[in-house]
């Protein structure tokens, strides 16, 4: 059961994607913003639920115009949007390294980091490693959009399998791009999709269904940090073609997943429009301020 919290803090998560997702597309339309930072709508689901249970000591390894680190609790908006994060050449990146990881700013502080355009996996397979030997409970994330990283390969599959190590590898896949590169996944009786794939669990979602993303990234988040290995997420974005079994939330607007997941929360008042309002002018000054030295 998911806390009426929860549900709230995944309904704000996916606001403020969508938010800055039209900002950074305002923005580099404008020449403010080097182009590879306009992000698109649509994702919000997976980007809510995949970042809700990280912490910012976690590593995350993803394509930087993604903006994942905004929607993790403790990052500053300012850090991503700072005027050293921001470089019109296209090397300005909103993250830095830190011990071969990358790590976003908690302090507000501006960031920078050397081009970084595709997802670095032996990184964060260090990361990972370090943390089964300390035991800590931080775990790392990688996380793929379609083709800007290159996909997992049945040795690293094995290599993180056998070291058992507190990682997550997440694919996100418009649907015509996907390619099966594992063997066939089956549904289980929860109606998610899993497999193993040479060794890691493997779970295919419905990439617009948030509450369907957070369950499965929770529990394999959760399942790193107790050290009981890695999970391979398969976040598939059919577009307005709800997965078999979505519950009702999803057949109504499947293709907005923001709208649908605020139909879903009014059904069960929890969203009010008071809330709905106060959660939108919050973020919106949020970004306002983030952003005014590029708006201007």
């Amino acid at each position: 059961m998911i806390s009426r919290e929860k549900l709230v803090q995944l309904y704000s998560a996916m606001v403020k994607s969508r938010l800055i997702a039209e900002r950074t597309t305002e923005l580099a339309q404008r020449g403010k913003l080097p182009q590879d930072w306009e992000i698109g709508t649509g994702g919000e689901a997976t980007l809510a639920g995949v970042t809700a249970d990280l912490r910012p000591a976690d590593t995350l390894s993803a394509p930087v115009n993604w903006l994942l680190w905004s929607l993790i609790d403790g990052i500053s908006l300012e850090g991503i949007f700072g005027p050293v994060a921001v470089s019109l050449n296209g090397n300005g990146r909103s993250g830095a390294r830190r011990n071969g990881k990358v790590a976003a700013s908690r302090n507000g502080g501006a960031l920078h980091l050397p081009d970084w355009k595709d997802v670095d996996f032996s990184a964060a397979v260090q990361a990972a490693k370090s943390y089964k030997v300390v035991n800590d409970g931080r775990i790392a994330l990688v996380f793929c959009k379609d083709s800007s990283a290159p996909g997992v390969s049945v040795k690293q599959l094995e290599f993180v399998s056998r070291r058992n190590l507190p990682l997550v590898l997440l694919h996100y896949f418009s649907s015509p791009d996907r390619q099966e590169s594992f063997p066939a996944p089956r549904e289980s009786r929860n109606g998610l999709v899993e497999a193993l794939a040479f060794g890691v669990p493997r779970i295919v979602v419905d990439a617009r269904d948030v509450l369907a993303v957070y369950r499965v990234a929770s529990e394999s988040i959760s399942r790193a940090r107790q050290r009981r290995g890695p999970t391979l997420i398969e976040c598939v974005d059919h577009g307005s073609t709800a997965v078999s079994g979505a519950e009702d939330r999803n057949q109504s607007g499947a293709a907005d997943p923001v709208r649908a997941m605020a139909s879903y929360l009014g059904k069960k008042r929890i969203l009010t429009a008071s809330l709905k309002q106060r959660i939108e002018s919050q973020l919106s000054g949020e970004i306002d301020a983030a952003t005014k030295h590029l708006m201007n």
